[in-house]
């Protein structure tokens, strides 16, 4: 007779999980109608935690622990009717991102079982830019990464990238080419969804401290941005064998309106004779999601590290500038 034990909760989640999604594959081999895949995929999480957390998942890795972030993001670039680039090997960019977003979640969530680890998409979907923006702010994230490979009108563009918010240079010394920028093409998607009538916004009509505050996170974000670009950047030059293009601002669309620090990752140029081949081996892809995944936990180091000092900044530039909008006022 099978006796229920704490230690066996694990298994039977896992079981659990793995029954329905066998039972709804062979109902429905391909698009699985009716099926909430979210759903599904959210239980696939709990019973991963249960069973690392009654040591049924024997192969974590848990020697690394991230002590501030808690959810991340991740958006495969691209998909349904927008196909992205395709290079000289004919893969459309959408399926690559999406391949590179399953292997980056899994090997975030095996080696940090208790990280929320979210997709903007999991399968070939059309989602809005805007959408993925807000689910990403609903979701409450601590970090968000949109995944792309780069192109170019010609083939000799070569190498990686990592991009975060705004326009001021940030990289030193000579600016490199840079390719197609395909990761927005709709320059009126903030991410920021409408207003509801009748409300009146947060900041406005006098509320200017509001205002300062909005202002004083969003150049915290910024800079949280750049230094996580920069962690990712540096472990792609550890890992990558290309050239590497350095960390850039750019005006993406899918990174403007997140609440969080944001990056877009350009991994490879698609339209290269050579990397755009090397891009398909399973070997690059693990070698960029090991680098995304070092980056992490190193950008969650250093929050841990300086999360106290921006705070107390903040408020003291806060309240310097509110005594100097207050002197002007009177």
């Amino acid at each position: 007779m099978f006796l229920f034990k704490p230690q066996n909760l694990g298994a039977i989640c896992i079981a659990v999980v793995l029954f329905l999604v066998a039972t709804s594959a062979m109902a429905h081999p391909v698009t699985l109608p009716g099926i909430d895949v979210d759903s599904v995929l959210t239980m696939r999480d709990q019973a991963r935690q249960l069973g690392h957390q009654y040591g049924d998942d024997d192969e974590a890795d848990t020697e690394v622990k991230l002590d501030e972030i808690r959810t991340i993001v991740i958006d495969p670039g691209h998909g349904g009717d927008n196909s992205g680039a395709t290079g000289v090997a004919g893969v459309p960019e959408k399926v690559l991102t999406l391949d590179l977003a399953y292997q980056l979640r899994d090997r975030l969530q095996r080696r940090h079982p208790h990280l929320r680890v979210i997709m903007t998409r999991y399968g070939d979907d059309s989602v809005d830019l805007n959408e993925r923006v807000h689910m990403a702010n609903l979701a409450g994230a601590d970090l968000f990464v949109s995944l792309h490979y780069n192109a170019a009108p010609h083939d000799r563009a070569i190498g990686f990238e990592t991009y975060f918010p705004d326009a001021e240079q940030v990289t030193p010394g000579e600016e490199q080419p840079q390719g197609l920028p395909v990761a927005t093409i709709d320059g009126s998607v903030t991410g920021i969804q409408e207003s509801i009538e009748g409300v009146t916004p947060i900041g406005q009509n006098g509320d200017t401290l509001e205002l300062i505050r909005q202002d004083l996170l969003r150049a915290h974000r910024h800079d949280l941005s750049g230094a996580l670009a920069e962690a990712i950047q540096d472990r792609f030059v550890d890992r990558i064998d290309s050239v590497d293009r350095g960390v850039k601002q750019g005006n993406f669309t899918i990174l403007q309106g997140t609440h969080m620090p944001a990056v877009v990752v350009e991994a490879g140029f698609l339209t290269h004779p050579e990397e755009g081949f090397e891009v398909l081996e399973e070997d690059h892809r693990t070698e960029v999601t090991e680098a995304l995944v070092e980056a992490v936990e190193t950008f969650d180091d250093q929050l841990t590290a300086h999360l106290d000092e921006p705070k107390k900044s903040d408020e003291a530039s806060v309240a310097e500038q509110l005594d100097d909008e207050l002197e002007r006022i009177e």
